[in-house]
């Protein structure tokens, strides 16, 4: 009976953990948080169900307590974690998978997909008078393609691009970036991407990213505040959003080589693309984003150090 109840923790332990691994795979549209609050939990249980092993372990050492054994078994977890990500972070950099897109106009009518929350955000834009500017599209090939769709509001001040991804493991497929242009050239961005991108911007991009807000409504509320507090001039945008797009990604090409972030083009055979500082800077957005929900700042430059 003794045996019994000692072998009882773990198995229900181990039980829980892949109850936790199978809700992952089963799971695909969902709050963020649930994601975050299951990777801890898989975490401490894993931790807890090595820790219990070892204690009932006859050939180990009997004198070591259950939260010493937790802790090595949490860092054992911690590091191996980081093993994976750094191998998903090399394999990206040597990918051409692209870290600034290079899009094309979508004349293929897929702007949209057919999407219930999807729908109900393309209805909220048409009710609060946003028109649509311009829909977008990069493919790498079949079975990996970017769509983004832009609509500005009546003073044509507020840009919103909507963000479109292939279905991925966290569930979420849409992301949205909202953008007001400076009378004096700075830039205000707010946007719920969840994705580590991690990268330097340029001077004068005051950007917020706030990847558990999931409404675009509340998104929309916070960008407006956030411009009435710079206490600046917006004004319209001249530029199509694809100009606007091709003109950010020379410019944070530029400042990501300038910086470190990024390899020249002639490394990229031999290191990736990615600079070891650029690798560790992934490295650890991924760790906030997946366990706290947030992520770096990015970092703007300035142009006198550039």
């Amino acid at each position: 009976m003794a045996e019994l109840k000692q072998l009882l923790g773990p198995v229900l332990v181990a039980l829980v953990i892949l109850a936790s691994l199978v809700s992952m795979g089963i799971i695909r549209v969902t709050h963020p948080l649930l994601h975050i609050a299951n990777r801890w939990l898989r975490w401490i249980l894993i931790s807890s169900l090595f820790a219990m092993l070892l204690q009932n372990a006859d050939s180990f050492d009997q004198g070591r307590s259950f939260l010493a054994l937790f802790l090595i078994a949490f860092l054992f977890w911690f590091l191996l974690e980081t093993i994976i990500n750094w191998a998903k972070i090399s394999t990206f950099s040597r990918s051409e998978y692209p870290l600034f897109p290079r899009y094309r106009i979508n004349h293929d009518g897929d702007e949209w997909p057919v999407d219930p929350r999807a729908l109900k955000v393309k209805d909220w834009l048409g009710k609060n008078e946003f028109t649509k500017t311009q829909s977008l599209k990069y493919s790498l090939d079949n079975s990996f393609v970017l769509r983004t769709t832009f609509y500005q509001d009546p003073e044509n001040t507020c840009r919103i691009q909507i963000h479109f991804l292939p279905p991925n493991p966290s569930g979420r497929n849409m992301y949205f970036a909202i953008s007001t242009q400076m009378e004096d050239g700075s830039k205000c961005i707010t946007d719920n991407i969840s994705m580590p991108f991690a990268i330097f911007v340029p001077e004068g991009w005051d950007m917020l990213r706030k990847p558990l807000m999931l409404s675009l409504k509340r998104l929309l509320a916070l960008h407006e505040q956030r411009v009435e507090s710079l206490g600046k001039t917006p004004v319209s945008w001249d530029d199509e959003p694809l100009d606007d797009l091709e003109d950010q990604r020379r410019k944070l090409e530029q400042i990501n080589l300038s910086y470190g972030f990024l390899h020249p083009e002639s490394y990229h055979e031999e290191y990736g693309r990615l600079t070891p500082e650029g690798r560790y800077r992934m490295w650890k957005e991924m760790w906030l984003l997946s366990y706290f929900g947030c992520s770096l700042s990015p970092r703007p430059v300035s142009k006198a150090s550039n």
